[in-house]
C-alpha cells in the first residue's frame, strides 16, 4: 500500500530524542529499586499509548473523529 496517503506521522527525531530521555530518567532515577512489576508496568503502559494512538489515528482516516 505505498499509494496510500498516511495523515499521522511524527518525526523520527521527536520520538528518538523523546525515547532518550525517558530511557535515562528510568535507568538513573528508578533502576536501582525498579521491580519486575515495575518494568512489566513501564511496558503496559507504552503499549497501552500505542493502542490508543493507533485507534485515533484509524478512527481519524475513516472521518469518524475530526480534530
Amino acid at each position: 500500500m505505498p499509494d496510500k496517503e498516511k495523515n499521522f506521522q511524527i518525526r523520527l527525531w521527536v520520538s528518538a530524542v523523546l525515547g532518550s530521555i525517558i530511557t535515562f530518567f528510568v535507568i538513573k532515577l528508578v533502576w536501582a529499586e525498579a521491580s519486575y512489576m515495575l518494568l512489566l508496568l513501564l511496558l503496559v503502559v507504552g503499549f497501552l499509548i500505542n493502542l490508543v494512538i493507533s485507534v485515533i489515528s484509524s478512527k481519524r482516516k475513516k472521518g469518524d473523529i475530526t480534530f
